[in-house]
């Protein structure tokens, strides 16, 4: 195997592939990105057995053939060299790099025969969306997937095709996010599924200059093809939770608040907070709230008034402040319109300013008070 290729471009598809190579594997294999040379392309592809992605480059090729070559070594040394022309030449899974300017480097790599084979999307359905769309869903859902690998089925965004929309819900149990796309045309005979979020973070940062994202849906994977880059992912074929049952339906308090004003008091507020329970309490009153913390070990205390638009019966609820905090900053416009019915009940977010084809609802669990 032997060919020539510019260091620049070289660099720019193996820093996209290496981003799937798994840091740690028990598999020394998948420690690995396989190139593949053929009709004057070089392809690369990695995988961590869940995401895999592949990505090209022209060539200036002698002899084709394939190997893995350690995705470490291979980043680090290119990443050193100047922009120049990289001759490769493998033998027997040795191989060699040489440049113009005379350096030598060589990387024992493993048999093209021992890397994964790439998936097969076998039946696949065709999704299209509007680039933008596509990467406000990820945006709005991503950040409240759960981290926690005991709760598989919320591990992933939940996409649900619908007759003229599009339902994305996330979750991890203590915040839910659930993004409507109107007017979505296309796709109700295609089953709900459960999709990573490294697969659509990657997909993000691999479309920014399309203007239409297609995914292709299969039994078990969902593939995202673009001109010369293909990203791949398992679906998580676990059941999603009824998220609707855990949406209130009859909270009556409503307050109207300004976004900018409620994160800045909540971040001052929550430097307070116990360590363990992240804590703050808000206490409604007529056109105002008291946000409070408290935190026992270190006898640190913090209040503040913050102005709203409210009226009704005083009532307190709590909340973990970094839930809270986070799921702000992801609060479109100038206000927030909070619905509440206790101390005990989800309370519902809704941007005051939605976009004309989007119905986005926050929900957030409270926190007993202690």
């Amino acid at each position: 195997m032997k060919f020539t290729v510019s260091k620049d471009n070289f660099f720019h598809v193996l820093q996209k592939v290496s981003s799937v190579t798994p840091v740690r594997s028990t598999l020394p294999i998948l420690s690995c990105i396989l190139f593949t040379v053929k009709d004057d392309i070089l392809k690369m592809r990695s995988t961590d057995l869940e995401i895999t992605m592949s990505a090209s480059c022209e060539i200036k090729m002698e002899e084709e053939g394939a190997v893995a070559i350690p995705s470490r070594m291979i980043k680090e040394i290119t990443s050193e060299l100047p922009n120049t022309d990289l001759n490769f030449h493998i033998e027997e899974e040795q191989v060699i790099i040489t440049t113009a300017i005379g350096g030598e480097y060589k990387i024992m790599g493993y048999p093209a025969m021992e890397f994964p084979t790439e998936p097969i999307v076998d039946d696949s359905k065709i999704v299209t969306l509007q680039a933008e769309k596509f990467k406000r869903i990820v945006e709005k859902t991503g950040f409240s997937v759960s981290r926690d690998e005991m709760k598989v089925a919320l591990n992933g965004v939940l996409f649900q095709f619908k007759e003229n929309e599009l339902c994305a819900v996330s979750t991890d149990g203590h915040r839910m996010v659930k993004y409507t796309l109107k007017e979505f045309q296309g796709a109700s005979d295609i089953k709900d599924i459960i999709i990573p979020p490294k697969f659509l973070n990657l997909c993000v940062g691999s479309v920014k200059n399309v203007e239409f994202v297609t995914l292709r849906i299969g039994h078990n994977h969902v593939m995202l093809e673009l001109q010369d880059t293909t990203i791949y992912s398992r679906i998580i074929e676990e059941r999603f939770p009824d998220y609707e049952s855990v949406i209130p339906a009859e909270n009556d308090k409503k307050v109207l608040v300004d976004i900018d004003e409620l994160l800045s008091v909540v971040k001052r507020v929550g430097i307070f907070a116990s360590k363990n329970t992240r804590q703050i309490s808000f206490t409604f009153n007529e056109n105002k709230t008291l946000v409070k913390a408290e935190d026992i070990e270190t006898s640190s205390t913090a209040k503040e008034e913050l102005a709203v638009q409210y009226s009704g019966e005083e009532f307190i609820i709590g909340y973990n402040s970094d839930y809270l905090r986070e799921m702000i900053r992801h609060i479109d416009g100038d206000k927030v319109e909070i619905l509440l019915k206790n101390s005990l009940m989800a309370g519902l977010f809704f941007p005051i300013e939605q976009q004309a084809d989007e119905d986005i609802l926050f929900l957030l669990m409270p926190i007993r008070l202690m």
